[in-house]
């Protein structure tokens, strides 16, 4: 078994973990890094317990593109980025986008991520529709 020192991505705060790996790549379980500035040994169970996701079989392992009928078909990630782009080149029509864009981000993203994202909305695509999950 290896020990992989990393960021918990459960929420913001950014708690410092072990992720311990078989030798196979398999996630067994969480350890908290006891002289980590932010959690200082301690977790939540969501940063103790919240990697099952990584293994899950309903997990998307590639883009899906909606097709006209409403199902779902995978494509290239140069083809899913090509039409995300066009999209939003296509609902930019004004100074002020706020009411053709939104953006919803993630209360597992770090604060730092999060600021990037507001501010890829408000700069980049002229929307101040920015919204979170982090209310839960």
């Amino acid at each position: 078994m290896k020990r992989v020192e990393t960021t918990c991505g459960y929420c913001g705060c950014g708690c410092g973990i072990y992720v311990n790996v078989a030798d196979d790549d398999t996630i067994l379980g969480i350890s908290p890094s006891y002289n980590h500035v932010v959690s200082k040994g301690k977790l939540c169970s969501k940063g103790w317990h919240g990697f099952a996701f990584v293994r899950d079989s309903r997990r998307l392992t590639s883009p899906l593109i909606r097709q006209k009928d409403g199902t779902f078909r995978e494509a290239s990630w140069d083809e899913a980025l090509d039409k995300v782009a066009k999209g939003f080149k296509d609902a930019m029509i004004a100074e002020d986008n706020t009411d053709h864009i939104g953006i919803v981000s993630s209360a597992r993203c770090t604060n730092e991520e999060n600021f990037l994202m507001a501010k890829l909305a408000r700069a980049g695509l002229k929307t101040s529709s920015v919204d979170h999950c982090a209310r839960l």
